[in-house]
Order: C-alpha cells, then structure tokens, then sequence
C-alpha cells in the first residue's frame, strides 16, 4: 500500500473521529486527553514529514496535498476536541438545572396547582367554544391532558394544542373526538414538517375524512419524507406542497389514493410546477369536446408536444384518473426545449422554444414563467440520467439527477462517503449508498422532530413535559375543584343574603331627600355601619370560618408527608399597608389582609408610646379619616380603659361638626393647615 493510500485511510478515520466526538458532545461526555495529545503529535509529525519532502527535488506532489488533507482534518478534528470540552460542561450544567428543577417541582404543590390550573383555564375555555359540557368535556380534558405534554415537548404550548382541536371541528362541524395519541400524532406532524399546528390539523383532517386512521397518516408522511430524501429533494418542501394542496387533490380522482396524491407533490417539487395549476389543467380534459379541441390546437405546434398529446381521449382518461400521470406527461414533453450551454453549464432556451411555451401554456391554462422553470429541470435531468453509465435503474438515475451539481466543467455528485463523484464513475452499489445517506433513521414522526431541536432546547422543554405530566397525573386542581366547589357555593350564597339587603337598604338611603343637618347624617350612617358589621359577622362569618377550616384539612390532607409549616415568634413586628395575599391564623380563624390593613405585633407600651405603669397605653391616635392631621383622644384617668364606640362617638360627631360650621376661621374658607392645628380644640 502507498504513502498516499495510507494517508487516504488515515483521513477516513479522522472523519469518523470527528463525527464521534460530535456524538459525545451530545451525550455529555468527556473528551479523551490521551487521544487529544496524540492528535497533537501527528499534526507536528506531519509538518515535518510535509516540509521535508518539499524540501526534495521532484517531490510527489500528489502526496504532499494528502498530507496537507490529513494535517487539515486533524486540526478540525483539535476544534472538535475543544468545542466538546466547552459543549460538555455544559450540558452538565443544563442537566443538573433541569434534575433540580424537577425535584422542586415534585415537592411543591403550589407550582403543582397554578401550572394545572393554566391547563384548565385552556381546556375548559376550549371545551366553552365547541360546545361541549357533561361527559364530552371530560372526554376532551383527558384527551387535552394525555396529549400536552408531548405537544410541550415538540415545542408547542397549551393554545398551539388548543388549536388542533378547534380546527379539527371546526372543519368536520362535530364536537371533537380526537383521542389523546390522535392529537400527539398531529402535534408530531407539525413539528417534524415545520407547520403550523393549524395547517397539521386542516391536512390530517382531510385524510382522515378520506377513511385514513392517524396511524396510517403517520406512516404515510414519513413514507413520503424518506422517499422524496432519497430522491434528493426537499423532503419537508414536499409535504407542505402536498398540505397546500390537498384539499383541492381530495377532489381527484388519484390511482392509489393517498399515495398517488403524494406523488404529485413529490413530482412537483423535483420538476418546479405548480400542482394546484396542473390540478387546474387536468379540468380541461375533462370533457371530449375540450380535450379534442386542445388535442388539435397543440397537434398544430408539432415536435413533442403534439406527440404528447396527439390522443385526446388517452389525455382525458389520465386527466379523470391519474392528474400526477398527466403532470409527468407534460414535464416529458417540456424537456427538450432548452439548449445545454457547455461552457457556462447552463440551459438556454431558444427563440423557437419560447414561442412554443407561450402557446403551450395558453392551451394548457398554465403560467408561461412555471413553464420555463418546469422545461430548464425537465431539461437538465433528461441531460444528466443520459451520462450513468454504471446505473441501470431508470428512477434511480431521475432521483441521482436532482442532486447533481455542475462543478469544473462537468456535473458531479457530492456525497459524503465517496467525495465528489462524477456521473461516470457511480454505480448502482454506489447509487443505493448515496441515496440511503440522505434518508432519516429515524422511524417516526416524533423522534425526527426531537432531533431538529438543539440538546438546550430538548432538555429546557423536556422538564416542562415533566412538569405537565405531574401535574396532570395527579388531578391535583381537579381535586381542589371537588373539594371546594360546594364550600364556595356556600359562602356565595352567604354573602349574597346578607349583601343584598344591605345594598337595598343603602339605595333607599341615597335615594331619599337629605336635610335633616349633619348631626342625622351621622347617625344614619355610624348606625348603617354598625348593621352592616353586625350582618356580616352573623351571616357571612361562620360561612368563610367553616370554608377556612375546611380548606386547611384538605390542605393539609394533600400535602401531609410533603411539608410542614412552623410559626416564627413575631417579636415587635409591623406589617405595613400595601401588600396583598397576607392571612392571618388563629382560634379566631383565618383573616384575609388587603393592601389597605397595617398589621403590629409587641409590647403595647412601645407600640404607642405608653406612660403609666398599669400596661396599658395612656393614650390613643386614630390614623387618616380622611381629613388632613390626626385626632387624640385622651382619657381622664391616663389610661384607654373603659374607652369604647358609644362613648367615643358623641366627641368625634361634636369635633367634626363644629369643624364644619368653621367655629375657629376669623372669616374666609378654612384652610387645610388650620383644619389640621384646630381639629379637637374647644
């Protein structure tokens, strides 16, 4: 074996040392140091080896470029190493987040409830929309809930999931039946052909209506992936022609159904038509009078076009039964009208031919530009399948000509086991590699679209797949729902007795003509408080008391064995207005505290600035009552004892209304600094 033969192989394992360390990188293991310093060392090995055999007379040069080849792919192979090393920690990074994450979220059944409750705001507003209630809705739910986790793994969230369903019924007019894997299926057909779970659901929906279960449909798209990658076309290019269009092909009648359908869109994509146009051409045919006098008009142009359609009735037929026939037809007919240019390794289309197309496509209803397009690929795989001269096969050589690319004077095929190939120089063993290189391994829909997805993005949106999983599995909203729903219509219908007829009472009070003085004013409305108080706490208070203990055992029921809550000493403590969502505990029961409460906790004495020895303040202020400053009230033995409601309001009432008839401004409006310094005095 030569120098040059050895250095060949040499690079060959290097590729495969590159493409396993790419494939370490994703699992998250570590680099080999030994392996890397060896790199190292035949990289210096080879400078030498390459200057030294420069530095000779007549040198070889062929072998000095597979040295040079060689020292190339062993530095990229020392980037590798070091892209790995970074890509590694990483991804251990990631994965220890994402393990956490989880851990947390399994023990904290507050996250728990608020993620399962943003589930239920979606299905339940779904299930609002179709119109669906009783046992249908709990169909729904458990289909939305068994299939959102693999939706939010996919990379799509609850309304993307939503959609599928009122897509899905919409089209159809029915109440939705889709099961949890139907959904999952569809889910996994947008993901992995980059639509829109709306145009997913619009196409599944149309096979299904043709009889197709979503399994088949499944196997159907990836039957249709791999064959139009193995032909060397744009595998998801193909299905969107194909969900583009499908609801105008269901119209059709296709030899093989389904499969015939995608053989249109497979076909229209390799020689760039328009299939909705063809679909329009084929409705031409239809009838005998149209056929035979298209057949006539296109006789007239001669060449291949009039042998292609020379039979009207053979051209009707196949428009009526097999439209992709008569798409291949036309592409046929096309394929000698451009000119092979072989310097520029162009097709040029002659003044002849243009004449030809612009009439062609008049009598065809097809676009005059879709024409050319169609012609100069048509022309250039008709070219290119007559220079195989090891390749048998007459499909495999159309599909070897999609992928061949003009390069240094000649059309090549880059692969890469074999490296540039030129046509000449395939075989049929050659040929079946090649095409097989392209096709996906992966054996359904799903898993190809998970390995589109960056490993961050699989390992960020596998923990929310989780995380939606857990909470779905353990009811935990579902069961707060039963358990509380009869506890809250109790209170509902509390507040709503004892709320009534106050707001009754009240609008009877606005409504009636005041001008009793405000001495009556007063009263009225200190009175008004006090039943409104006394109301509440006789009606509403056992309700909320009973809602409250029952709460806290069902919480403590569903969260026993998960935590424990231990009360901290308050000390001196104050809880200043402002904040929301505080409660306070006790024999008294559970108080809810808005964000106008100030809550302290202490010595009294330090608290308000007490005097006396007797532990109790000497003294009382009352806050903001909505006049400017504050009012004092002090007692006559030092102390607040004994001072309550009934014998503080006949003070308040003669202060304010005395304030209000101006008793201390010397002519003029009070101002807000003397309302404030004259409040209280006599």
């Amino acid at each position: 074996m030569s120098r040059i033969d050895d250095l060949k192989q040499e690079q060959q394992l290097i590729e495969q040392s590159i493409r396993l360390q790419a494939q370490y990188a994703s699992e998250g293991r570590e680099i080999d140091k030994d392996f890397v310093k060896s790199t190292v060392d035949r990289i210096k090995a080879q400078e030498e080896e390459l200057k030294l055999l420069k530095s000779k007379a007549g040198y070889n040069e062929e072998e000095a470029k597979a040295i040079e080849r060689s020292i190339k792919k062993s530095k990229e192979l020392l980037s590798v190493y070091k892209e790995t090393g970074t890509a590694t920690g990483m991804i251990v990074n990631n994965l220890s987040s994402v393990g956490t994450g989880i851990k947390e979220f399994l023990t904290n059944t507050s996250k728990q409830y608020a993620l399962a409750e943003k589930m239920a705001q979606v299905y339940k507003g779904l299930g609002r929309d179709l119109g669906m209630t009783g046992k249908s809705a709990k169909f729904l739910e458990k289909s939305f809930k068994g299939a959102l986790p693999t939706a939010i793994e996919l990379g799509f969230n609850a309304n993307d999931l939503a959609s599928v369903y009122e897509d899905i019924s919409e089209k159809t007019g029915r109440v939705s039946n889709l099961t949890s894997k139907d959904a999952e299926t569809i889910t996994s057909i947008a993901a992995s052909m980059n639509l829109s779970t709306s145009d997913a659901a619009e196409m599944s929906e149309t096979f299904m209506l043709m009889g197709l279960s979503t399994e088949q449909i499944e196997k159907n798209m990836i039957e249709t992936y791999k064959s139009a990658q193995s032909m060397g076309l744009n595998a998801r290019k193909v299905i969107k022609v194909l969900q583009q269009n499908v609801d105008k092909m269901q119209g059709y009648s296709f030899a093989n159904g389904v499969k015939g359908m995608t053989e249109m869109a497979k076909l229209g994509v390799k020689l760039r038509m328009d299939v909705s146009e063809m679909l329009q051409m084929a409705d031409q045919f239809y009838q005998p009078e149209a056929a035979i006098e298209a057949a006539a008009n296109l006789q007239m142009l001669g060449g291949d076009i009039a042998q292609a359609f020379g039979d009207p009735f053979e051209t009707m037929y196949l428009a009526r039964n097999k439209p992709e026939e008569l798409a291949k037809k036309v592409g046929k007919m096309t394929e000698n009208m451009m000119q092979f240019n072989e310097e520029s390794g162009e097709f040029e289309i002659t003044a002849e031919s243009r004449m030809q197309l612009q009439e062609t496509s008049k009598q065809l209803g097809l676009s005059y530009d879709n024409m050319v397009k169609m012609s100069r690929q048509s022309a250039k795989i008709s070219k290119i399948k007559t220079e195989f001269v090891s390749v048998g096969d007459d499909e495999m050589k159309e599909s070897l000509a999609s992928m061949a690319k003009f390069k240094d004077g000649k059309f090549v095929i880059e692969t890469e086991e074999f490296g540039d190939l030129g046509l000449d120089e395939v075989t049929d063993d050659m040929a079946k590699a090649i095409m097989q290189e392209n096709q996906s391994e992966e054996e359904n829909l799903k898993d190809i679209a998970l390995n589109t997805q960056t490993m961050s993005q699989q390992m960020e949106r596998f923990k929310e797949s989780t995380e939606a999983k857990i909470a779905t599995a353990t009811n935990i909203y579902e069961i707060f729902e039963e358990q509380f729903k009869p506890q809250f219509d109790k209170v509902k219908e509390g507040v709503e007795k004892t709320v009534k007829p106050y707001i009754d009472g009240a609008k009877d009070f606005f409504d009636q003509e005041i001008g009793d003085g405000e001495s009556k004013i007063l009263d009225d409305m200190f009175n008004g408080l006090s039943d409104l108080s006394k109301k509440i706490k006789d009606g509403v208070s056992p309700a909320l008391d009973a809602f409250s203990t029952k709460l806290i055992a069902t919480a403590d029921d569903i969260g026993k064995g998960l935590y424990t809550v231990t009360p901290h000493d308050a000390n001196d403590m104050v809880s200043m207005p402002g904040s929301n969502g505080r409660v306070l505990t006790g024999e008294f029961g559970a108080l809810s505290l808005n964000d106008k409460d100030l809550v302290m906790a202490g010595d009294p004495n330090k608290l308000t600035g007490g005097g006396n020895n007797s532990g109790t303040p000497s003294r009382m202020e009352f806050g903001n009552l909505n006049i400017s400053g504050k009012i004092e009230i002090v007692s006559p033995d030092g102390s607040a004892n004994g001072m309550d409601m009934s014998s503080l309001k006949p003070q308040i009432e003669k202060m304010i209304i005395s304030h209000m008839n101006g008793s201390f401004r010397d002519g003029g409006v009070t101002s807000s600094k003397q309302a404030t310094d004259y409040m209280g005095q006599s």
